[in-house]
């Protein structure tokens, strides 16, 4: 899948940036100068006009490729630290969710009775409610820092998985290898750790790579409403947030996170796309 490859080229490169952001970004993102505040994009496309067939044009990059913010900031240096904070924090609550959508999601499956009608009814009673707008007041309640949004997404964004994993782990217990292994006397956590949980890792694996944008959005979202990451740390949400006032004298300071979390979003989305056809068992590829 030409896409989903695509996709991947991209996570590997966004990836390798925000694990090396400390070298590659050419200032401290955090280090102001009112005396550069708000320049232009420095990009400058040369080509000699005699030999334009002959010669290749050259791309030529200022001190500040991508211009400064309202407080002389590089905007470049604070996108490529912001993907070192952005993918951290989303993959800590993938991480979270996944965690205790698979334990919940499987206790509730494989056990059943009240519990499982308790846990059912939770999951129902929240799934009721919009997921960004329960998140954004929790988050609210708990007061603006990157961790309590990191707390209001997961606290949130759980109940997806519980209700897709216990209904795949109602469906396995009651196959044949599972009454099977049943009546040799092999016990609960046994079972559910040979038999049930590796029958449920394709399908997590793609529901976590298409959440991944989804959790990418929605920490941006909930940043640029002030309620996420606070001055002065770099995240391309809060850095919407910082250009909004100068949209239409310096719309550069929203243009290039915009485009970086289009990227993100855009690039797991691909590659998740490209897993659920590789994982669905319906799929008939044609070599």
């Amino acid at each position: 899948d030409k896409m989903a490859c695509l996709g991947l080229i991209i996570i590997m490169v966004i990836l390798v940036v925000g694990l090396l952001a400390p070298v590659v970004s050419p200032h401290d993102p955090i280090k102001i100068d009112l005396s550069r505040r708000l320049q232009a994009p420095q990009l400058e496309l040369q080509f000699s006009i005699n030999n334009i067939f002959s010669q290749r044009p050259r791309l030529i990059l200022g001190e500040y490729p991508l211009g400064t913010d309202h407080l002389g900031r590089c905007i470049l240096s604070r996108i490529i630290h912001g993907t070192q904070v952005s993918l951290r924090t989303s993959f800590l609550v993938l991480l979270i969710i996944m965690t205790v959508g698979i334990f919940v999601g499987t206790l509730s499956g494989y056990i059943g009775g009240r519990l499982d009608n308790v846990i059912v009814s939770v999951i129902d009673v929240l799934l009721a409610f919009p997921g960004l707008i329960l998140a954004l007041a929790i988050a609210g309640m708990l007061g603006p820092s990157i961790t309590n949004v990191m707390i209001a997404i997961a606290s949130v964004a759980w109940v997806g998985y519980a209700r897709i994993i216990r209904g795949m782990v109602v469906s396995i217990k009651e196959k044949e290898y599972v009454l099977a292994a049943r009546s040799v006397g092999t016990g609960g956590p046994g079972i559910i750790l040979r038999h049930v949980l590796p029958n449920v890792v394709s399908p997590v694996i793609v529901l976590a790579t298409l959440d991944m944008g989804s959790i990418i959005l929605s920490i941006s979202g909930l940043s640029f409403l002030g309620l996420g990451a606070q001055p002065p740390m770099p995240e391309w949400g809060a850095m919407l947030n910082d250009g909004r006032p100068y949209m239409q004298t310096a719309p550069w300071l929203m243009i290039f996170p915009g485009l970086a979390i289009l990227t993100a979003v855009l690039s797991f989305n691909l590659m998740g796309d490209g897993l659920r056809d590789i994982f669905d068992p319906k799929g008939i590829r044609r070599l």
